[in-house]
């Protein structure tokens, strides 16, 4: 079984051809978050063009290896209908489920969930390879207890001329990333001001800083990060060089 890795801090990835499509479809909400007992939750595709929409639904189970995500293909998790047909200016619900049963007590699923525009022909179920998406979005989707929380701790090394900032989860639950700063001393890097990325429950999650900025962490300094998780609560946390 393939396995593809690949960031996922984006929610929306937008193919050369989809200027156009971006604004015909929309996507409510942008991330799925359920709640034990709870095993399934909605989406709402809404079709504001003149044509008909066609769009692909598939999940992938969601996991951070060697600080990086990695997606797997998946039947733990359902989109239903995968494929469906929107008319002009008409919603169209889309129930996600999971189909294995609650997750132990205090351990978060992650998945993604890829909502692919197709072109207007729609593919056969029984053909292979690669399919023309004209837009996709690509929405988080978390299975979790009512209590789940993350616990956050960072590091920050030099590789050669790099710094590789890590950020390891020992939490129950996922942190999300936004704003991700290091300061140290008159210097000072930034990964992006909108959304960083996420570290999920018991997992790490590395970030690489522009070439020439490992001086951030010069001998002497104290250097810091600065993100914005969930709480929308900013974070500042000392590291060590």
């Amino acid at each position: 079984m393939r396995t593809l890795t690949m960031l996922a801090a984006a929610a929306v990835f937008l193919s050369p051809a989809a200027a156009s499509a971006q604004a015909a479809l929309r996507v409510q909400p942008l991330s799925v978050d359920v709640v034990s007992p709870s095993q399934a939750s909605a989406i709402t595709l809404q079709n504001n063009g003149p044509e008909v929409v066609s769009v692909q639904l598939r999940v992938f189970e969601w996991t951070q290896v060697d600080g990086q995500d990695r997606f797997l293909p998946t039947n733990d998790v359902v989109a239903s209908p995968p494929v469906a047909r929107i008319a002009p200016g008409s919603n169209y619900t889309i129930r996600i489920a999971r189909t294995v049963g609650a997750a132990a007590a205090g351990a978060e699923k992650s998945y993604r969930l890829w909502v692919d525009e197709l072109p207007p022909a729609l593919p056969s179920r029984d053909e292979g390879g690669e399919v023309d998406v004209r837009l996709r979005f690509d929405l988080p989707v978390f299975f979790h207890a009512a209590n789940a929380e993350p616990k956050v701790t960072w590091r920050a090394h030099k590789v050669g001329d790099d710094v590789v900032l890590e950020a390891t989860n020992t939490g129950s639950g996922h942190a999300r990333i936004q704003g991700l700063e290091l300061h140290g001393g008159s210097s000072e890097v930034s990964f992006g001001e909108g959304l960083n990325g996420y570290v999920l429950a018991n997992s790490t999650r590395r970030w690489t800083a522009p070439a020439g900025s490992a001086n951030v962490l010069g001998s002497g300094r104290t250097t810091v990060v600065t993100g914005v998780g969930d709480s929308e609560t900013s974070q500042v946390v000392a590291l060590a060089d």
